[in-house]
């Protein structure tokens, strides 16, 4: 795979402007000298020093994609489910980021959608299998690298998607800022976060366990601890929530989080598995508040933001970046 348009690169540790080396593979700093990489197709990116924390998450996050390595037909439905008001037209002939790709099962669904370049970063090892799996893209650049300093230049960005990662960092609100540095003026950002609203038992009951138990468990060895409890939501999805719900097409007032489970109540075991370890495996997970988002995306000047509880336990942030006449650019409004 051929290295990235080097206009569109920094040095994770000082910003600095990326050159090519002779023989062009491998990038310098021209400002602090240190020379960066491709491995497997990934340019490695990953800044000197990454929060401890930040790294206990990406292990675990990384083992977990890794064991879940299925690509399947519903995810671009799933994808899109989360993204909407953004549809697939929005990314045709548009440089766009995706933000913590994991193993590339959105990556290869936004290079179907027309993108001029496609910068795939993640800061596990999944970020491996994301290059594998769009490895016949010459469009799309896969990166190791941190979403707290993405090595990524000013303004660089048409279209900024970052679904389901944003609540995962140790900071989120700086996390919020890199993704609209480099978002251009006129352009638009997609998130999905894990919602305050509607979680209450999560965040109560559910999320005290994972941070002070499940989450100290290494990933390969807390799957088959939770595989119980997989196994039986799994027949409750199969049994109750989906024929009730007619497969998540309708919501059921006495039924618990029926919106959301009656939702995923399609999808087979293995996906089923993925979501309960994901809940549980990772040492970092915010649940954010309309509120919170709010007051974080007018502190940036966000424009024409679009708010969506989805599943009513979740939010869809859309959101424009002022133009340099105070408008969005054509074709983005």
């Amino acid at each position: 795979m051929p290295l990235p348009p080097i206009q569109y690169l920094i040095c994770p540790d000082c910003r600095g402007s990326l050159h090519a080396k002779a023989g062009g593979e491998t990038l310098c700093c021209m400002k602090c000298e240190r020379e960066f990489c491709e491995h497997r197709d990934v340019l490695d990116l990953v800044p000197s020093s990454v929060l401890s924390l930040t790294q206990s998450t990406v292990d675990q996050f990384g083992a977990s994609w890794q064991i879940h390595d299925h690509l399947a037909a519903y995810q671009e439905k799933q994808l899109l489910d989360w993204i909407a008001p953004l549809a697939a037209s929005d990314f045709a002939g548009k440089d766009v980021l995706e933000a913590g790709c994991g193993k590339g099962r959105h990556s290869r669904l936004l290079e179907r959608f027309g993108p001029r370049y496609l910068f795939s970063v993640d800061l596990s090892d999944a970020v491996l299998l994301a290059a594998h799996n769009t490895k016949d893209h010459d469009n799309v650049f896969c990166l190791r690298g941190d979403l707290l300093g993405i090595p990524l230049a000013d303004a660089s960005m048409d279209r900024v998607l970052c679904i389901g990662v944003l609540h995962h960092l140790e900071d989120p609100q700086v996390g919020l800022k890199e993704l609209w540095r480099v978002l251009k003026p006129g352009g638009m950002l997609g998130l999905w976060v894990y919602g305050r609203e509607g979680n209450g038992w999560i965040v109560h009951l559910v999320d005290p366990v994972r941070r002070h138990i499940t989450s100290r468990i290494p990933t390969r060895w807390l799957r088959p601890v939770l595989w119980p409890l997989s196994a039986l939501l799994f027949l409750l999805l199969k049994a109750i929530y989906g024929p009730l719900t007619a497969r998540g097409r309708r919501r059921i007032a006495f039924l618990p989080y029926s919106a959301y489970l009656g939702y995923i109540s399609k999808f087979p075991f293995r996906e089923i598995e993925h979501i309960v370890l994901d809940h549980l495996c990772p040492p970092i997970a915010f649940y954010l508040s309309k509120a919170t988002l709010e007051s974080w995306l007018g502190a940036l000047g966000a424009s024409s933001v679009t708010y969506r509880w989805h599943n009513r336990n979740s939010w869809t942030v859309v959101a424009h970046k002022i133009g340099v006449r105070g408008q969005a650019s054509n074709g983005d409004k």
